[in-house]
């Protein structure tokens, strides 16, 4: 069966779900754009939406029904999942850590910049605890008035 991930405000993959009729093994076909078992879990198709996409697993929302699926569920746990199913992609933007890393990594080693990011971040997480609430909301208000400007 075929599955189609539509991405919203983007391009769309398919997925091939195959059964072979005996012990319910993953055939292969030559014109689809990936392939999963029913067995595979929703973190895996969204490795292999990241493969085929390019968007990074970890930014990544499958929705059913407007309902997030979960990482651990396995497509056949979905009853609901059906030939033809539809399921929507909600790429959420990375987080801190993630635009720090990208960055660390145009210029440093994947090892370096790792390790770059968690000092940087240990770094700026003490640096936020320190911070009383009234320094915290002027900062908000200077950057609320720069975007207003």
């Amino acid at each position: 069966m075929q599955i189609t991930i539509k991405v919203l405000k983007g391009q769309d993959c398919t997925l091939e779900v195959s059964y072979s009729p005996q012990n319910n093994q993953a055939q292969s076909t030559e014109c689809v754009t990936s392939q999963v078992s029913p067995t595979s879990t929703i973190l895996e198709v969204k490795q292999q939406i990241e493969a085929e996409l390019q968007i990074s697993a970890a930014n990544q929302k499958l929705l059913l029904l407007g309902r997030p699926l979960n990482n651990e569920q396995t497509i056949a746990s979905y009853s609901n999942i059906k030939p033809g199913t539809k399921l929507n992609l909600v790429v959420m933007k990375p987080c801190l850590r993630d635009s720090i890393l990208r960055g660390f990594r145009r210029h440093y080693p994947e090892q370096q910049a790792e390790r770059l990011t968690n000092e940087f971040m240990a770094d700026f997480d003490r640096k936020i605890t320190e911070q009383s609430l009234d320094d915290l909301e002027r900062f908000a208000d200077s950057i609320i008035s720069r975007e207003a400007t």
